[in-house]
């Protein structure tokens, strides 16, 4: 029996850390995946864009072409390939201001085609209009893939079936890649270090982490890694430079083995501002995260920060608060330790590419046999 063929398009980019999931999908033995997406994340400036996946991935996905006037896109061939229906499913961007999703959705419902959205969904209550507006943006679909608990919570709570919305998650690393760092699990053996690790953006305000350390007294301050590049990264140099805070700028790094050799260094990782792939990046190295509270730029990583348990929050945008628990972690090594080995346990129950692929494997089947319900009782 032939297998489901799906039109499946990357979310958000085919980025580097998009690979072990796209390999996953495409050895699939329940679906035919169609891969398409965009190559680069071409709407940023030079400085903040990503890391495209290796050629050898890049040559098994159809590159997506798009047009762009400010936040508003049009992604070119969707509606023709959902006009065609040469594939069972079709999995599109759910970006409200992708003018061509209304019109693909509206193509998908026209012709019978079962269309389902993947993206952020909900990541923070919503009201009025722009609440009204997402939810007759996802009337139109057959279903939702979305990346935590926390979206699914709230758009069921808005009155959209709790079925039609699957939570899949999010991934970076394979299984065989996670695993604890550091060999040497005596913390105090040298002197303290943290690590950072995201884009060098206005959005993610690591001027914080400077503000905090730099009212530490000299002797306790740890050393700082800062892993990521960013049109702020002068302007930060500048500032941690000024408040004699000792941080290394290292840039973008993405090779696993040297990513592996600096979380082997870390003790912490901290999350200043928004908060996404950096915490699971840190949590699959067995390193736990010190993440912001509320923020509202955060992305659903950030479920997997249990306060206490894998993890531990500060107040937004307090430098004193990010302070106080900086040095509360830094002076308990058994307290990092018992942080750092839960963390890995989430990574390996949720947040692997193995997992990732199968959470959209078993999605799609709870989808697919909606659809076929609801397409039945229409006859």
């Amino acid at each position: 029996m032939a297998r489901p063929r799906i039109y499946f398009v990357v979310q958000p980019t085919v980025a580097h850390y998009r690979e072990p999931l796209l390999r996953r999908l495409l050895e699939s033995s329940r679906y035919d995946f169609d891969l398409v997406g965009r190559f680069k994340n071409s709407e940023s400036s030079s400085a903040d864009t990503i890391h495209s996946a290796a050629e050898e991935v890049l040559a098994k996905v159809r590159p997506l072409r798009f047009s762009a006037v400010r936040q508003f896109w049009w992604e070119h061939g969707q509606i023709r390939e959902i006009w065609r229906g040469e594939h069972d499913a079709y999995v599109i961007a759910g970006r409200i201001p992708t003018v061509s999703a209304w019109v693909a959705s509206a193509s998908a419902a026209l012709r019978g085609r079962t269309l389902i959205m993947w993206g952020h969904g909900w990541k923070r209550p919503e009201d009025g209009l722009k609440r009204r507006i997402r939810l007759a943006f996802y009337r139109l679909t057959d279903g939702l893939l979305v990346y935590g608990d926390r979206a699914k919570e709230l758009g069921s709570s808005y009155g959209v079936p709790a079925e039609k919305i699957q939570v899949i998650y999010n991934s970076i690393y394979p299984e065989s890649k996670i695993g604890a760092a550091r060999e040497n699990d005596d913390v105090a053996a040298s002197p303290a270090t943290i690590i950072y690790s995201s884009r060098l953006t206005a959005r993610h305000r690591l001027d914080l982490l400077a503000q905090a350390l730099g009212g530490m007294e000299a002797e306790a301050r740890p050393k700082v890694l800062i892993v990521g590049e960013g049109a702020e990264r002068p302007r930060l140099e500048e500032v941690f430079a000024a408040l004699s805070v000792d941080a290394e700028f290292l840039g973008a790094v993405y090779d696993y083995a040297e990513l592996r050799g600096l979380y082997a260094q870390a003790d912490l990782a901290v999350s200043v501002g928004g908060a996404g792939l950096n915490v699971t990046q840190a949590m699959s190295f067995g390193v736990p995260v010190l993440a912001e509270d509320g923020n509202p730029d955060s992305s659903p990583e950030i479920e997997a920060v249990i306060e206490g348990v894998t993890g531990r929050y500060y107040q937004s945008g307090d430098a004193d608060s990010l302070l106080r628990v900086l040095t509360e972690l830094l002076a308990s090594p058994e307290q990092l330790r018992q942080l750092g080995e839960a963390s890995l346990d989430v990574v390996r129950d949720r947040y692997t590419a193995e997992k990732h692929a199968e959470a959209i494997e078993n999605a799609l089947d709870v989808l697919l046999a909606r659809a076929a319900r609801r397409s039945g009782a229409k006859r």
